[in-house]
């Protein structure tokens, strides 16, 4: 590398972060599902031809290792010289570097004077993907092949050519098979947009000196993070948090984390942690991966761009057979809040040493509701009289932990998530579900100097026909409630109800599969609340007082 100095470098940096940000708005404003047009349950990245990411656009941090993972596996399976002009791979196998059945993950290679030169990436969460219920997941699966349509690399398209073969196999295994190949082709719509983009940069600076600025900036990345991890001094630290399983077992799973600083490399060893369940909780290699390298940049570089040069410093250690690195065909379709619960004993152990990045427990509750059926709404027949099948997903929110300084978010999805919570006015036009009531619940933050983030709780009513529900939450009893740091309290816990307002209503499990809803029925969900941070006692009278007036506590 000659000659290329810190500002050439840092406004290349900001070239190709604008380019994944023009794909990802490119692939949301062309899908045809709600959960990623609406709840941004998508993501975008750039990568060098030897799969470094580059850039990745700032939708969920839950993908910020997955492209990384699954790009090693597509080469194993498709080596970069059979890559053409045109072509999209195509995978969603959690056991080839993928997350989830629903996360369908594309790759399209970019070309500039017959020379590859990147790669641009595509991941988004389908609301479908066919299994044993609607939206694909089911928490007490046995086996990953109840999880929907397994995809291995192939290559969807090929010189540009569509392999309709793949298409008509999506099609005949979804419930959604027309929003299905939309929201796919809307994927390889951000992939286009990305090669477009890159193809006209690498001209404008000619092959040798694009790739001269992509190990540039690459380099700086991983020399910011070595210094930051040297800053923390050496050293060993360990935490541990449970989650409910609730579903093969009664007793939690425990999770445990083992950081090690030495110099400029951080080692983060999760193989202490249980063995993999008998359920869809496990959480596959590529999720792990990602969330780790997510807690480590929170602390260490929270305002750094994301590429691959964040990561290498960064070490992990699984053990085959947990619940963080489970071995084939474990079910993984509900791998999500095991991954945000990782994430938080990451954080944990790294909180002694954090300073000013160093924050209470967060709500890794994630309630999330699934629902499936016939929309016998008269107004929505279709026009040979019968009703269209719909499947509607929403998440809800909680509190992030108090922090030295300031208190916790309410109502945010945190750590890997980042979704947005569904409209109520686009859940009632899509599905014939009411929103009853989205509302702050007063209380749910730890109490502490500074104090809690609040959870959020929202009521669906089933307003007609029948619906098979698929829903799941963590973080609903005292020792799995979000951890308070220095001193403070604990956050509220997270719940679902069924008929809160009704003699025959009450609490349901943390994990459910196939529970029938019928018209009237009205299911509430409730996010935890943040920990809180430092003796309560301490807390500024005038914030206690704000938070009377404000309805916060």
């Amino acid at each position: 590398m000659t000659g290329i100095d810190p500002i050439s470098r840092d406004v290349f940096q900001h070239q190709v972060h604008g380019i994944a940000e023009e794909m990802s708005m490119s692939l949301r404003r062309a899908a045809f599902s709600s959960i990623i047009w609406d709840m941004f349950d998508y993501a975008c990245g750039l990568f060098t031809p030897e799969g470094d990411m580059l850039s990745q656009a700032e939708t969920i941090p839950a993908q910020l290792g997955i492209m990384s993972t699954a790009i090693r596996y597509m080469f194993e399976k498709i080596p970069p010289q059979e890559w053409k002009p045109g072509d999209v791979i195509v995978c969603n196998d959690p056991y080839q570097g993928c997350t989830h059945t629903p996360d369908i993950c594309l790759f399209s290679p970019v070309f500039s004077d017959g020379e590859l030169v990147a790669l641009t990436s595509t991941i988004a969460h389908h609301v479908d993907i066919g299994g044993k219920v609607p939206g694909s997941e089911g928490p007490d699966n046995l086996e990953v092949f109840a999880e929907g349509l397994i995809l291995p690399p192939l290559k969807l398209l090929e010189e540009g050519r569509p392999n309709q073969a793949i298409f008509d196999i999506l099609a005949a295994n979804v419930r959604d098979p027309h929003g299905s190949a939309g929201d796919l082709r809307a994927q390889i719509a951000g992939c286009r947009t990305g090669e477009r983009r890159l193809a006209e940069l690498a001209t404008r600076y000619g092959n040798a000196r694009f790739r001269e600025m992509c190990t540039a900036c690459l380099a700086y990345n991983e020399t910011y993070m070595r210094r930051a991890i040297a800053n923390l001094g050496d050293g060993t630290w360990e935490a541990e948090v449970l989650m409910e399983d609730d579903v093969t077992s009664d007793e939690p799973i425990r999770l445990h984390a083992k950081v090690t600083v030495s110099g400029g490399d951080i080692t983060v060893d999760v193989s202490g942690s249980d063995a993999q369940r008998a359920n869809g909780l496990n959480c596959p290699e590529a999720s792990t991966l990602s969330m780790i390298h997510y807690a480590a940049k929170c602390v260490l570089a929270p305002d750094l761009p994301q590429n691959q040069g964040c990561d290498r410093p960064v070490h992990v250690v699984t053990k085959r057979g947990t619940v963080l690195d489970p071995i084939r065909p474990a079910a993984v379709s509900v791998r999500h809040i095991t991954q945000q619960a990782m994430a938080d004993v990451v954080l944990k152990a790294l909180a002694p040493v954090a300073g000013e990045n160093a924050a209470a427990g967060c709500h890794t509750s994630f309630p999330s509701f699934v629902l499936g059926g016939f929309d016998e709404r008269p107004e929505m027949a279709n026009d040979d009289g019968t009703a269209p099948y719909y499947v509607i997903a929403d998440i809800i929110g909680g509190g992030m932990g108090g922090a030295d300084g300031t208190d916790g978010l309410n109502a945010i999805d945190s750590h890997g998530g980042n979704c947005a919570i569904l409209s109520a006015e686009i859940m009632e036009t899509l599905s014939p579900v009411r929103v009853r009531q989205t509302e702050l619940v007063p209380g749910s933050g730890g109490a502490g100097q500074f104090r809690g983030g609040l959870g959020i709780r929202r009521d669906y009513e089933v307003i007609a026909g029948t619906g098979i529900l698929t829903g799941y939450c963590q973080q609903t009893r005292p020792d799995t409630a979000p951890w308070g740091l220095n001193g403070g309290g604990t956050g509220g816990t997270a719940a679902m109800i069924h008929n809160p307002d009704r003699p025959d209503g009450g609490s349901l499990q943390s994990k459910m599969v196939g529970v029938i809803l019928q018209a009237g029925d009205v299911l509430r969900t409730q996010g935890a609340g943040g920990g809180g941070w430092g003796d309560p006692a301490k807390r500024d009278p005038a914030l206690h007082e704000r938070d009377l007036a404000e309805g916060y506590v």
